[in-house]
């Protein structure tokens, strides 16, 4: 960013609709329908402002592990995603708070066997919390993760000894070994020390939420989603009683066994099984008295949706999810929005879509928003179908940032 400063910054927004009208009416209606989403009471994710911008950027640990391995006393990665995103008004930064990754020991694995841990990774994310912290930027920290990426569910089910692991494999919530494993890892993680600063993670001013997983799914479990709530209700009571003062989420993408509580006519209309996902259930999941706040994710195109009804797939995704934790007395917090680079949209469209959505959360009242991912100017578009940047240099609304200035623009109009 050079010696820009935020204001400076803000100073070269220009209006989106100059980026994306242009005298053309389709970027215009998509906005339209991705905003329509009425309005409610504000909720808060602590004393954030309701409808805080968060950035997701899972990368900084390893990142500074690295560096912290090549002795480096600082870490340029973590400083530029920091500065840029205090730049841009942005609150907090949802990253990995874990890495069991097989193929990263001795560069950045944190957990490197069972309850084996490398000092110098985990030196890496005392780094990112030390600096958060004089950022003044919060973070939502994932405590593991389903997928394979950074080691996931299948990691710890082969460390437990059974035989044929997968990815996402359903025994990870229900075998008691496995369990007892995970749960020892997120004691000694709120545990740990940080050597930077002397805090321990569970007090962390930095930590403004820890996820229980990044996007669990009930594959193979009960169609209802009794089991992934009992491991939910045993994970984040650990959670809560090693770290009282922060949140606690799930980190799940929204879905549900059968669309009770939803337009189930509208969502048998346009062809998706989102909200018939036999083994996951959001209400059921956010209900849980030891769940502080909701959690949903949205990537149309990777669920069977896309042409012009995909603006208001996602503005009545965020609605109706937002309505049902409402309900429950907990803020949402849309963790992933993503539209691919390089798929049928063009950059016009995917701008407005983002745009209306954005709006959508306002007024719907969401505790925060997220879209999926912010890079480093380093880091390559082929990193990610989803990457955005805020590149030395540039103002905020040049093309080649794609969605800076929208970020701008939604962190302004947070609500009181």
């Amino acid at each position: 960013m050079g010696s820009m400063s935020s204001r400076r910054w803000l100073l070269c927004l220009t209006p989106l609709f100059l980026l994306c009208a242009c005298g053309e009416g389709e970027p215009v209606m998509l906005e339209a329908a991705a905003a329509d989403c009425g309005s409610a009471p504000p909720q808060r994710l602590g004393r954030l402002p309701a409808t805080s911008m968060v950035l997701n950027a899972y990368f900084l640990q390893e990142e500074a592990a690295r560096d912290v391995r090549r002795g480096l006393p600082d870490s340029p990665i973590v400083e530029e995603v920091f500065a840029k995103a205090a730049a841009m008004g942005v609150v907090a930064l949802r990253t990995n708070g874990h890495n069991e990754a097989p193929e990263k020991v001795g560069d950045s694995t944190i957990q490197v066997a069972p309850l084996q841990y490398d000092e110098v990774a985990l030196r890496g994310l005392d780094r990112v919390l030390a600096r958060a912290r004089v950022h003044g930027v919060r973070l939502v920290l994932t405590l593991g993760n389903y997928w394979d990426a950074y080691g996931g569910t299948r990691q710890y089910v082969s460390w437990a000894g059974l035989p044929n692991p997968v990815q996402g494999d359903p025994r990870f919530f229900t075998e008691p070994v496995v369990r007892a494993l995970y749960k020892e890892h997120l004691a000694r993680t709120l545990e740990r020390v940080n050597t930077e600063d002397g805090i321990r993670y569970g007090d962390h001013p930095a930590v403004l939420a820890w996820e229980l997983l990044n996007e669990p799914r009930g594959r193979g479990l009960d169609a209802q989603g009794e089991k992934l709530r009992a491991w939910v209700d045993e994970m984040a009571r650990e959670v809560k009683s090693r770290a009282p003062g922060q949140l606690v989420g799930t980190g799940e993408e929204g879905f549900e066994p059968s669309s009770d509580g939803y337009d189930g006519a509208y969502w048998s209309r346009v062809g998706t099984t989102m909200l018939r996902t036999p083994g996951s259930s959001f209400t059921r999941n956010t209900a849980s008295p030891y769940i502080d706040f909701a959690s949903v994710h949205f990537y149309p195109e990777s669920w069977g949706l896309d042409g012009a009804g995909t603006a208001e797939a996602g503005a009545r995704w965020i609605r109706e999810h937002a309505a049902i934790a409402h309900g429950l007395g907990k803020p949402l917090l849309v963790g992933e929005l993503g539209l691919r680079n390089e798929g049928d949209l063009d950059l016009s469209q995917r701008r407005a879509l983002y745009r209306g959505w954005l709006e959508c959360m306002r007024g719907v009242g969401v505790g925060g928003g997220a879209l999926w991912m912010f890079a480093n100017d380093a880091r390559p578009d082929a990193w990610d179908d989803h990457t955005f940047y805020f590149r030395d240099g540039t103002s905020p609304d040049d093309p080649v940032n794609r969605y800076a200035d929208l970020v701008i623009e939604a962190a302004g109009s947070t609500r009181p």
